[in-house]
């Protein structure tokens, strides 16, 4: 049975659940407190508990990186050099500048280890089932709109435009599943930031195909994650409506519809939380935590994302915190392995 470490006492529980739950053995777990650290492992049954990262890989065959977004860099380097295979949360890094050092730091090295990067909504079945429909498909525009009812409103006035996140507070994720869904290369940024730190991230982002993604992520006083999704081509059009609902206590998706033909029908049934049943994001980390334990065995990598996926994710980031400084379109630059 594979052997796993997780490095993270918060968002890692999830991980915890979602290993277990894929036919692994969580062997160890790493906290920056050592008190803390150890209740948490007494209470989830796992064996070693460290503060230790060095400690915590050479005790497993394979590393998840749940830690602060600044602190992945160095984790997923200390996992890599030590033999491991990695799955590492979204963000990849806190900045595009770690994002980069990090692949430096893997390119061209014989033998790695497999590494991916966690992102649940290309997990999702719904969102899969999309995407094997978009394949034939060339798709010309995606509107996404999503109102996040986690993200702190800090103020408008001066300072940094990122923060402790790496990501606007969540906005990785949705960008990420955007550039799956359509499958090329962005190539220009966009972008309208509201915040210091950013709140409010209004991105127009052109790709090599010519399709235009259009992505606004804001502040909601509702609870939960609301978000709509619309993907125009020619002749066609798909869209579906999803989140996190408090009041579910879970992720709901509505059925994904396309229109095509004069006709609208079904493309995937939709997800929601049902007694007995696995919650559907906590779900979709299982299912990325088997195909993460597939990928250790040689399958095919399934929709994992690569190191370079989520390196990709922030030099959109960057760029659109460029082109707000800058107050023009910003250009991205083709980069080696990315």
């Amino acid at each position: 049975m594979v052997r796993i470490g997780v490095i993270g006492t918060k968002w890692g529980l999830m991980h915890v659940g979602a290993f277990r739950a894929a036919g692994a053995e969580v062997t160890a777990l790493c906290g920056h407190g050592l008190d803390n650290t150890r209740a948490v492992a007494a209470r989830e049954g796992i064996p070693l508990a460290t503060t230790d990262v060095r400690e915590l890989c050479a005790a497993v065959d394979a590393v998840v990186v749940a830690s602060p977004d600044a602190l992945h860099r160095a984790h997923v380097e200390t996992a890599l050099d030590a033999g491991r295979a990695v799955l590492c949360e979204k963000p990849l890094c806190r900045t595009a500048g770690d994002a980069r050092a990090l692949l430096a730091h893997t390119r061209g090295r014989v033998g790695m280890r497999p590494a991916a990067v966690n992102f649940p909504y290309r997990m999702l079945p719904p969102l899969r089932a999309l995407k094997a429909w978009l394949a034939e498909r060339p798709v010309r525009h995606l509107a996404l709109t999503v109102r996040n009812g986690f993200l702190t409103v800090e103020g408008d006035g001066s300072g940094p435009l990122l923060g402790a996140s790496g990501d606007f507070g969540g906005i990785s994720h949705v960008l990420d599943a955007a550039l799956w869904l359509v499958g090329a290369r962005p190539v220009w940024v966009q972008a309208s930031l509201t915040g210091r730190p950013v709140h409010t991230a209004a991105l127009h982002v052109g790709l090599a195909s010519g399709a235009v993604l259009v992505l606004t992520h804001a502040p909601s006083p509702e609870p939960g994650i609301h978000g709509g999704w619309t993907l125009l081509g020619r002749g066609w059009e798909a869209g579906f409506t999803g989140g996190y609902v408090p009041s579910r206590e879970g992720w709901c998706l509505s059925p994904v519809r396309g229109y095509e033909h004069s006709e609208w029908k079904d493309l995937a049934p939709g997800l929601e939380p049902l007694p007995g049943e696995r919650e559907p994001w906590a779900q979709a980390h299982v299912e990325g935590a088997r195909r993460f334990l597939g990928l250790l065995q040689g399958a095919p990598r399934d929709g994992l994302a690569t190191l370079e996926d989520g390196a990709l994710v922030q030099e959109v980031l960057a760029a659109a915190m460029s082109s707000e400084e800058e107050g023009r379109r910003f250009r991205l630059e083709p980069r080696a392995g990315t």
